[in-house]
């Protein structure tokens, strides 16, 4: 009678180990959209606007959270990106523009119409960077605003953005990576409303 309680007592420890090792642990994360200050002044245009999707290097296309520890890079086990850094990246700057009505429309690369002007971009940077004095997310975007018309550039610029983590902690580096982006794609709004008729 022994036996079979030991058995029993064992195969309840085994089961309940076996449980826990079942537990999902992964956590998706989505980066989100703040408004832009209503207390800009933007141009307003008749004119339509189509971002293009971005170029990104193929390790930059994948939804793992990226980080560089020591000039090597690594990624997260447990937490991902809910959608590609580009998509999200495309969909802030559709979102914002949007809300600016600096254009008549704002279209994606997927729509059928003929645009006034054409926004193309390069991610080359999404990632988490760790060294012995600083801890942040960088994203650095290489953006070109073409005359869709005259097939002309009006007009190049390098965005470098930097937010520091205080604590490296996963809530943190969300928290800083969704800070980035929105500050990342306010700049590049501000740059296109400087640069348009």
């Amino acid at each position: 009678m022994k036996k079979y309680l030991y058995i029993l007592i064992l195969s309840f420890i085994f089961y309940g180990c076996s449980i826990n090792n079942q537990i999902d642990k992964t956590q998706m994360f989505i980066l989100k959209n703040d408004e832009i200050s209503s207390n800009i002044s933007f141009k307003k245009t008749n004119k339509i606007l189509k971002i293009k999707n971005a170029y990104l290097p193929l390790y930059l296309n994948s939804k793992s959270i990226i980080y560089t520890k020591n000039n090597i890079s690594n990624t997260y086990a447990y937490h991902f990106w809910a959608d590609l850094p580009s998509n999200f990246y495309k969909s802030f700057l559709l979102s914002k523009l949007e809300k600016t009505k600096i254009f008549k429309a704002v279209i994606s690369s997927q729509s059928s119409l003929n645009a006034d002007y054409v926004l193309e971009s390069r991610i080359d940077s999404f990632e988490q960077i760790i060294d012995l004095k600083q801890n942040y997310t960088q994203i650095t975007v290489s953006v070109n605003l073409i005359d869709a018309k005259k097939n002309e550039i009006i007009a190049h610029q390098f965005f470098n953005c930097k937010e520091n983590i205080n604590q490296n902690n996963i809530s943190n580096i969300y928290q800083s990576f969704e800070k980035n982006l929105n500050s990342l794609t306010k700049d590049i709004i501000l740059w296109i409303n400087s640069n348009i008729d």
